[in-house]
């Protein structure tokens, strides 16, 4: 573990070192932001529950959420409780200071992925904006200093996980009620 601890630092450090610039720092703090209890993704859900033609989509959206929060947020930072990077690397500045102490996995990615996977699930299309807001967000927490690439990595692939049953999930009820409703 300590060779993915030492990478996971150096990448950190990089990013540092040669991507961050002070006109960048606000455009990809305002990035990060958009994550934040996954505000950006509960608007876009909820804006698809009013259609009933993407009614699914957010439905799927916000089942997917809940299960982000349930596991990685609310089990897996408390589990592991890996500290922040600035936590135990005085060298790495963050550019924002967090609301919780655990850095594994990125909430803000989880969420994201989570989201972007279930809308992907009903529309390529919309997925893949969803998709390319999801890949931007999860960047932001290593370029603002708050999540190493691992967490981030994670994040994506569970919140990739996550979206696929909710998903899947919906679509079962949803078609279960409908064939019920067909019996009758």
């Amino acid at each position: 573990m300590e060779w993915i601890q030492a990478a996971d630092h150096a990448v950190l450090i990089w990013i540092a070192e040669h991507i961050r610039q002070e006109w960048l720092n606000p455009v990809v703090i305002a990035i990060t932001s958009l994550g934040n209890a996954g505000a950006v993704w509960l608007v876009l859900a909820l804006l698809f529950l009013v259609r009933p033609r993407t009614r699914r989509w957010g439905t799927a959206m916000l089942v997917a959420l809940v299960l982000g929060v349930l596991v990685g947020n609310l089990w897996l930072k408390n589990w592991i409780a890996r500290p922040r990077p600035f936590r135990t690397y005085t060298d790495i500045i963050p550019l924002l200071i967090p609301g919780d102490v655990y850095s594994f996995p990125s909430g803000h990615t989880l969420s994201s992925f989570c989201a972007a996977t279930a809308c992907f699930g009903y529309s390529r299309r919309a997925g893949t904006v969803c998709y390319l807001l999801a890949g931007l967000i999860g960047l932001s927490r290593l370029y603002v200093g708050v999540h190493y690439p691992t967490d981030v990595l994670a994040g994506a692939l569970l919140g990739i996980g996550l979206g696929i049953i909710a998903v899947w999930s919906v679509n079962q009820i949803a078609d279960g009620i409908r064939f019920g409703r067909m019996r009758r």
